[in-house]
């Protein structure tokens, strides 16, 4: 990798200004020449992406949003919106038919140029982008910036906010229509106002407010921090943040039915009985809109946030939060201290877990307190370069429920493209596109009338910008920690405890394989890592690692077949699972396959089926992840792609 030196960013000397001589004179009125600075010019804007009223959004006035919070009303849901211009909306990961905000919702273009390399980068403060969105935005983008930008990388990332408009299950086709359009005009303006800058680089560790709720424990509690001021005015332009967590604060909680003005509400739409409730039926940013709306008060420009190792599964639902004061620091982010006062009252064993706006505002506030730390001691960074790799892969789409989505049209925005292809591994050369062509099933289409998409294979991508010694890996998915940052050094001799609050229900120690980690790969000091990044294939869970369901529907073609029996034999891990690597050997291994004999379909049916089981009966316990992931082949091929990646380098 070509490295400039650091020489190439001394300030700009006017030639002919600078001379030496030596006491003979030699030398005298030979000029020295000076390498120029280089440039870096960045610009940023950011654009609503919530829907509108009157073709405006003139009710975020009487919002709630994000004030001190001494002046939050911790229970009040937002204002109430009968009806969007776009008609009904629902809330992604939440519930049908949002119906109040809380707070703005955005979308942040930051376009980047150095001596002709260009990069743009959309952060999304919603659930997800899916591959045939993002590609429907970028070419869209594309299509309206000049020819000099529209040559330009641009990647699009998203929050993961749980409280946003519908993305990715049956979205609302004329609001995405409409977000798209904001957010082109984000990267119109961000390119139009770009100029030169200074670019000062921060990392540090936070953990307030977030915890890995998955066995095994292990958490990147990695903050990374890049920030760009204008050389003219000082101003900030652009603050880049990259932490892990999942925005989901109040997932799952009720406001208050009078807080909600709860008893109109329903009286409007026309909601009886159970349901006639505000849980997960608003509009917020999460701890995200916090962190913008405290980075920009106090430092101007926008603010960009990206999320990295949420997966598997990091998130604020079981993270202690208490009100923050001089005798009550935040600390270590993970132990309480003593005499705290919870931000809630809820009926958990742990009061400190309790949900409302507070504990929203308490995660992105001390989240924003946290990058201002940096920001104090952030040293400059230098844009050596600005380099784009980009490694596409394909991976089997193990779960069925994908492709029943697939076949109802149900999963995105744009089709999704899928593939059938040949004996691994998978490429170009004998992977089809199988178009929007569907098949029946032989359990699903008698039984509940589902078709499923032929193409049973995904293509997504990992990529790579280089910025020199700064780096930023875009990962198209819900990747854990572990598969970023590694295992402790003692995961396989560490008593059970250290990581895991139930062994029994997970692999443990050395049957916990991951094939590697990304850190390991990269040559530079410091690396943004970015999940749903320019695609969302959902959890990545080793097969090691992952137990599928086994139920007697899955076997219903196959008479005379049952889980106790498969179990009884060594077919399977137990009569209630079976793992991913057995999963993987069935369905890859022809020759392990025909040494079934008649038990091959079997044991086949049962992984065939497991995702889609687990996700609609039943699954074993503490395995809610491997229902809403793409396949049990997601770890080991992004690893190889991540692997290809840099050795093509």
């Amino acid at each position: 990798m070509n490295r400039l030196s650091k020489l190439a960013f001394l300030v700009l000397v006017p030639l002919g200004l600078l001379a030496c001589s030596d006491n003979n004179n030699n030398n005298k009125g030979e000029e020295v020449e000076v390498t120029p600075e280089i440039a870096i010019k960045v610009g940023a804007a950011s654009r609503s992406i919530l829907p509108t009223v009157s073709g405006g959004r003139d009710y975020l006035q009487d919002a709630p949003g994000w004030p001190a919070a001494a002046e939050l009303d911790p229970n009040d849901p937002g204002i109430f919106i009968p009806v969007w211009d776009q008609g009904k909306i629902d809330v992604g990961n939440g519930e049908p038919d949002a119906s109040w905000v809380h707070d703005d919702i955005r979308a942040t273009a930051v376009a980047l140029e150095r001596e002709g390399q260009r990069v743009i980068f959309i952060t999304s403060n919603t659930y997800m982008h899916l591959k045939s969105d993002v590609d429907e935005i970028v070419k869209r983008a594309k299509a309206a910036l000049d020819a000099q930008w529209a040559e330009a990388e641009i990647l699009v990332s998203s929050s993961h906010n749980h409280h946003g408009p519908e993305t990715a299950f049956g979205p609302n086709d004329q609001w995405y229509e409409m977000a798209v359009e904001q957010i082109v005009d984000a990267v119109l303006e961000a390119v139009e106002v770009v100029e030169p800058v200074d670019a000062v680089l921060a990392t540090g560790e936070h953990d307030y407010g977030s915890a890995d709720q998955r066995d095994p424990r292990v958490y990147d509690n990695r903050l990374n921090v890049m920030a760009f001021n204008s050389q003219e005015t000082g101003d900030s332009v652009a603050i880049l943040v990259q932490w892990n967590s999942h925005p989901e604060a109040t997932l799952g909680w009720e406001p208050p039915a009078e807080a909600a003005g709860l008893e109109e509400a329903c009286a409007v739409k026309g909601w009886e009985g159970d349901k006639c409730f505000a849980e997960d039926r608003y509009f917020s940013g999460d701890y995200v809109s916090v962190l913008e709306v405290r980075l920009k008060a106090k430092h101007g420009g926008e603010v960009a946030f990206f999320n990295g190792a949420l997966g598997v599964l990091t998130g604020p639902l079981h993270a202690s939060t208490w009100l923050v004061d001089e005798e009550h620091p935040v600390g270590d982010g993970k132990t309480v201290p003593e005499g705290a006062i919870p931000l809630a009252m809820c009926n958990k064993a742990n009061q400190y877990e309790c949900q409302s706006f507070a504990k929203t505002e308490s995660t992105g506030n001390e989240l924003a307190n946290a990058v201002d730390a940096l920001l104090e001691s952030a040293e400059p960074m230098e844009l050596e370069e600005i380099t784009v790799r980009k490694e596409e892969f394909y991976s089997r789409v193990t779960n069925l429920g994908f492709r029943v989505l697939m076949a109802e049209g149900e999963l995105g925005w744009k089709p999704m493209e899928v593939y059938n292809c040949d004996e691994k591994p998978f490429t170009d050369d004998n992977c089809v596109n199988a178009g929007q062509e569907n098949i029946e099933d032989p359990v699903l289409t008698p039984l509940l009338g589902y078709e499923i998409s032929k193409g049973d294979v995904l293509k997504t991508r990992v990529i790579h910008i280089d910025f020199g010694d700064v780096g930023m890996l875009f990962l198209p998915g819900e990747v854990s920690s572990e598969l970023v940052i590694g295992l402790p050094e003692d995961f396989n001799t560490a008593t059970p405890e250290k990581y895991y609050n139930d062994p029994d229900e997970h692999s443990v120690g050395e049957d916990y394989i991951i094939p590697g980690y990304y850190l390991s790969l990269v040559d530079e000091t410091v690396t943004f890592t970015i999940g749903l990044g320019t695609d969302e294939v959902g959890y990545f869970v080793p097969p090691s690692e992952y137990r599928l369901q086994c139920h007697a529907l899955s076997l219903a073609a196959l008479p005379g077949a049952s889980c106790q029996d498969l179990a009884d034999r060594g077919l399977i891990e137990d009569p209630t699972w079976v793992g991913g690597l057995t999963c993987q050997q069935v369905t890859d291994d022809l020759e392990y396959f025909e040494s079934l004999g008649a038990d091959g379909p079997a044991v086949q049916a049962v992984c065939y089926y497991g995702q889609m089981v687990g996700a609609e009966i039943e699954r074993p316990s503490g395995h809610y992840e491997e229902t809403n992931s793409a396949g049990w082949d997601l770890v080991d091929d992004l690893w190889a792609a991540t692997v290809k990646l840099f050795e093509d380098d």
